[in-house]
């Protein structure tokens, strides 16, 4: 059954990192253009985290997150050379994760009217595109990829709670922290911008929970390139 094995496929790491390798990509590319072209960028550069990390480790800050995401896709390759037995890649399958992202993403636009959830922006329409990106894969790997499992683990592990419990969990507090974290930067507090990425953020999990990481990543790079067309 075609069906059951694209979703199960289009779950799988290696697809995820498949699709996901262009937005990586075309935001490391972005980043460094934009550091070469104007320096002045990191100074009033929007991704505040980014940023931050540049500042404290230095230029090699920026090569060490590209680092870990080539060495993870170095090692789920080969894990899918054990799983699947094959490096076949289906164009088809491809072409449907982004279709169904596209879906995601136009429901999750519907819901929050133009609310960003991009971490601080700028006036330029390049910078805005690639910050859409990198907040597409990045917050994803830290607030769905990561958080989610070290939350999961950690509930169950304290309070002994059941994997669901633990589950729900989990997704209520990495949503609380995933809204939080859109307001550190020039972004004032509101309780409806807060409510409303919340409800991404639980949105997103379930997508992730479901669909795996590659089509939640694309599916917040869309909504944040919808709307920065939509507002410029």
């Amino acid at each position: 059954n075609m069906f059951s094995e694209y979703f199960l496929k289009s779950k799988s790491l290696f697809y995820s990192l498949l699709v996901t390798l262009p937005l990586f990509i075309l935001y490391e590319i972005g980043i460094f253009y934009m550091f070469q072209a104007d320096v002045a960028y990191v100074k009033n550069g929007a991704d505040v985290l980014i940023e931050e990390f540049i500042k404290m480790i230095g230029l090699n800050g920026y090569y060490a997150a590209s680092s870990i995401f080539i060495l993870v896709l170095f090692i789920v390759l080969i894990g899918q050379r054990k799983s699947f037995k094959t490096f076949d890649i289906s164009v088809k399958y491809i072409t449907i994760m982004i279709f169904e992202s596209l879906i995601y993403a136009a429901v999750l636009m519907m819901v929050l009217q133009n609310i960003y959830l991009i971490q601080g922006l700028t006036t330029s329409i390049l910078n805005n595109f690639i910050l859409s990106i990198g907040a597409g894969l990045y917050e994803e790997l830290i607030f769905r990829f990561f958080l989610l499992f070290i939350l999961a683990k950690s509930f169950s592990f304290v309070f002994k709670t059941k994997e669901l419990t633990s589950l729900i969990l989990s997704i209520i507090v990495s949503s609380v922290l995933f809204s939080a974290f859109h307001y550190i930067g020039a972004e004032s507090f509101t309780p409806l911008s807060f409510s409303l990425r919340f409800i991404a953020g639980i949105y997103l999990s379930i997508i992730y929970i479901n669909r795996g990481f590659g089509i939640v990543a694309l599916t917040h790079a869309f909504y944040d390139l919808f709307v920065i067309f939509q507002l410029t």
